[in-house]
């Protein structure tokens, strides 16, 4: 199943700009690439660009935000329907956020690079939800250290660390995964989870990997 989006509601047009930006800022970095490459690119007139981004930082902060928010959403989601025990919410959140980065390659990988050419404000916000992201998975390792289900603090190894060495593994894989690939996205999602639940020290239980 594919990852959400929140702008379901825009045009066509607006979307395909996003997603061709989106192409152009990863290939060529978002300084290097020009509002004129990005229209001549979607075959969009100045009129029709400027009509739904105010500039090109209006758009790079359009599809920051966009995916971040979708990612926080998505994670959301993926808590509300897990079983209640840390475990298997841990595995969750793995396998959701190993999906939309596989799935939605592009957007990630330009939002952990290209937030710094936003004026500080924005930047701000994009790296505010970044850390939304991240202490979910905080919250969570910390949850399954106090109720024992963890074994990481045992070995020393902190929950902040942790989080972050698992959000590089699934985020960084947007660098080389392939669709057409060997592993798919599922599958790539199963190998990240059977991975981090080893990482933490979990205790192995049969889990519903949908």
């Amino acid at each position: 199943m594919s990852t959400p989006r929140s702008d379901r509601r825009q045009t066509d047009t607006a979307q395909r700009v996003r997603d061709m930006a989106t192409q152009l800022f990863f290939t060529h970095g978002y300084s290097a690439t020009s509002v004129r490459q990005i229209m001549q690119a979607c075959h969009v007139t100045g009129g029709s660009f400027y009509n739904h981004f105010d500039s090109k930082e209006d758009l790079l902060y359009a599809i920051l935000m966009g995916s971040l928010n979708d990612s926080v959403a998505s994670l959301h989601h993926a808590l509300a329907t897990a079983d209640d025990d840390a475990t298997s919410q841990l595995r969750a959140l793995v396998r959701t956020i190993s999906t939309f980065h596989s799935e939605r390659q592009l957007e990630g990988l330009v939002s952990q690079t290209e937030w710094r050419h936003l004026p500080a404000e924005r930047a701000a916000d994009v790296l505010e939800q970044q850390k939304r992201i991240r202490r979910l998975f905080e919250s969570c390792l910390q949850r399954g250290i106090e109720d024992g289900d963890f074994t990481l603090a045992a070995a020393g190894v902190d929950p902040d660390i942790t989080a972050k060495s698992i959000l590089d593994l699934c985020i960084n894989a947007g660098k080389w995964f392939r669709p057409e690939g060997r592993l798919d996205s599922a599958a790539l999602a199963r190998q990240h989870v059977e991975l981090v639940t080893q990482m933490v020290g979990a205790r192995r239980e049969e889990r519903d990997d949908r």
